[in-house]
């Protein structure tokens, strides 16, 4: 094959004596191997997968020291040691290459363009990912937490009210997205590698920045970088006198800044929206995010909260952003119970925005806030937030507070679609992902919900007990459930919820377990819960103490959870709320009085026709009161009727548990269950 005297026979009869062929071959068929067992062992030691691709290049980089050293070098049993030149007779013995050589060089080849291929498609794929993550919509900026340059506490007050208001300022914008608080707030104080933050957020631009007051005045750094490439984007530093004007003036330069470096046009809107100073009263200022910082932080009470929001609105008077926050939280404190005093506080910080304000988005979405939460016309209250939607497309609060109207008007379809978009919003919040997968567990897409979970990326306490449940679909083993129930609860001890190891231990009747977990149960009411005029607690102990057929505890339990019924009834005797006709109903069942519990079930289901979510995440607990009651007929109608609407009655749990076992020979409930087996056996 060729000319045995070219320069090129003698130059790979060379390369052969130098055992070049070998060492190559060796080389990438090792490299292969070396990224195959990267594959499998970088993601079980939460390495991040793109270090894959270093190591690729790292390899690749090495190749040619290797090939160098191989062609001075000769590595045998008797060491290393210099490869001399080559003899007279080798040098007059040029051969052709032999079939082995060829069959080297061919599979140093195949090798080699595998690697490529796999390394250019990997990339490929991971670009097109992010490209597809991220062409819906503007570009989408994290604002990371701002750091505090100076040594005194008021650096670092300023560092976070800057991070809020700019994150607001923001939030407004039509030609960019922007990716909410509570995402950014884990890289404060952290090593930041720009890329991998970007990758989490599924943001394109990351923006840092610092903060440093002294005196009567601030300086403010703010920088912009591409979080796909690592280049810096824009920069500046600011130096102004230190008064909540000059604050909301930089951050608006700085959102001009930030959609010219991300070839976005801002809009006659966005113009207008960043002209916008919310306060000049620097008291009012300081009062507003001591407020807003107790109210994210869940570690002020909430009446202390709403005490603060309403300094910052006694301070400056016209201050609609914070009369908006103070109508949120006085509004949302009162959705279930009432209090004639807050609910007339929230109606005067409403007036007060509209005298001020009329066309602002703060009075759009206090209003959003009020007809929610009082006077709970749903229809009205969609419409108001998708209103504020469209004039702040970036702020998550919005969807969320969507989602949450879209549940009681019963469209639980529209309820994933908003928080999808929250989720998008604020990547890095769980919430969003359980929730998300607890309303597609509600519409009974049990396949969805798993789909939802396994590309989850938090390993969460919920998260983690919803995939246990719906893993019980598929094995239908009672006993297996609640050892990893167990096991989950060890595994995030600190972060479990007693009660649903408590429901666990409840359904594979280990009564005994139940009643160890009653001491850590929480005494507050809270919740959706039918139950939460009685509190996790008690109704637990009702509950337990009637499998366990502890007829003196049982009788403590029912009084004391009369005592705190009737603490919620009307001047006319009826309840405030109609949910504690349901508790009622859980206290006549455990006394036995069925037709009691019959009528006041029936009672809980036509107030709560006006609220679909009552019905949906509540028919559980009626289906269950009507079990104890061992009413077997409205007990499996209720079943039935659980699974053909929405609702927490799954299929391949509900009819297995311990309520029904007096009911579970009779003809009514076996044909239940004969129809359920059928439908699982022919889905």
């Amino acid at each position: 094959m060729g000319d045995a005297d070219s320069p090129v026979t003698r130059m790979l009869t060379e390369m052969r004596r130098r055992r070049i062929f070998r060492t190559a071959a060796i080389y990438i068929v090792g490299t292969w191997l070396v990224m195959q067992v990267a594959d499998v062992v970088f993601p079980a030691l939460d390495i991040p997968e793109r270090a894959i691709r270093y190591v690729l290049i790292a390899a690749l980089l090495g190749f040619p020291a290797a090939i160098t050293f191989s062609w001075f070098y000769d590595v045998g049993a008797d060491g290393i040691r210099r490869t001399g030149p080559a003899g007279t007779e080798e040098l007059g013995a040029t051969h052709s290459l032999r079939r082995n050589d060829y069959l080297i060089l061919t599979a140093f080849a195949s090798v080699l363009a595998f690697i490529l291929y796999s390394a250019v498609s990997d990339v490929i794929n991971s670009s097109q990912e992010v490209r597809e993550a991220r062409r819906d919509g503007p570009p989408m900026v994290a604002v990371l937490p701002f750091t505090a340059m100076g040594l005194t506490g008021d650096s670092e007050f300023f560092a976070a009210g800057v991070h809020d208001d700019l994150l607001t300022q923001l939030a407004q914008l039509q030609s960019i997205r922007v990716i909410s608080r509570t995402s950014v707030l884990e890289y404060r104080d952290t090593v930041r590698n720009m890329r991998d933050i970007g990758n989490a957020l599924g943001a394109d631009a990351i923006l840092e920045g610092g903060v440093q007051s002294a005196g009567n005045r601030i300086r403010i750094n703010a920088q912009l970088i591409d979080a796909r490439t690592d280049a810096h984007l824009w920069a500046k530093s600011y130096d102004r006198e230190l008064s909540p004007a000059s604050i909301f003036e930089v951050q608006a330069e700085i959102a001009r800044a930030i959609t010219s470096a991300m070839q976005a046009a801002l809009t006659k809107q966005d113009a207008t929206m960043l002209k916008v100073i919310p306060t000049e009263n620097m008291a009012a200022y300081r009062a507003y995010h001591r407020a807003i910082g107790m109210r994210d932080g869940h570690n002020s009470s909430l009446e202390e909260t709403i005490q603060a929001f309403e300094e910052a609105v006694a301070l400056d008077p016209t201050f609609t952003r914070a009369l908006a926050e103070l109508v949120g939280i006085l509004t949302l404190a009162n959705f279930t119970e009432e209090e004639p005093e807050q609910v007339k506080r929230a109606e005067q910080a409403l007036e007060k925005i509209q005298s001020i304000a009329p066309a602002s988005t703060d009075y759009l979405i206090a209003q959003a806030y009020y007809t929610y939460y009082i006077l709970k016309d749903f229809d009205r209250s969609l419409q108001l937030v998708t209103q504020a939607q469209n004039i702040m497309p970036s702020d998550a609060q919005l969807p969320a507070l969507k989602a949450w109207i879209q549940r009681r008007q019963g469209d639980f379809e529209g309820m994933a679609e908003s928080l999808r978009k929250a989720g998008t919003l604020d990547p890095r919040n769980v919430r969003w992902t359980y929730t998300l997968a607890r309303a597609l567990i509600v519409s009974h897409r049990y396949g969805d919900a798993e789909t939802v979970l396994e590309k989850s990326a938090f390993q969460d306490y919920r998260v983690s007990y919803m995939r246990n449940i719906l893993e019980l679909r598929e094995h239908r083993d009672l006993d297996r459930w609640v050892k990893g129930a167990i096991t989950l609860h060890k595994e995030f001890d600190g972060d479990t919820v007693p009660d649903l190891l408590w429901q666990a231990h409840i359904a594979n009747r280990d009564y005994e377990a139940a009643a160890n977990l009653l001491d850590g149960m929480l005494e507050s009411k809270y919740g959706l819960s039918g139950f939460a005029h009685l509190g996790e607690k008690l109704s637990s102990q009702i509950i337990t103490y009637w499998f366990l057929g502890l007829s003196e505890q049982l009788a403590e339990a029912l009084s004391e959870a009369r005592t705190a019924l009737d603490q919620v009834r009307n001047s006319d005797g009826d309840f405030q709320h109609y949910r504690a006709n349901l508790a009622m109903a859980l206290v006549t069942a455990a006394e036995g009085n069925t037709e009691e519990t019959v009528r006041l079930i029936r009672r809980w289901r036509r107030r709560a026709t006006e609220d679909l979510a009552e019905l949906a995440y509540n028919r559980l607990e009626s289906c269950r009161v009507l079990g104890i009651a061992g009413i077997t007929s409205a007990a499996v109608e209720c079943i039935r009727t659980g699974l053909a609407k929405p609702s927490d009655v799954m299929p391949f749990m509900e009819p297995f548990l311990p309520y029904y076992d007096a009911m579970r020979q009779s003809p009514e409930f076996v044909d239940m269950l004969a129809e359920l087996d059928g439908a699982a056996n022919n889905p």
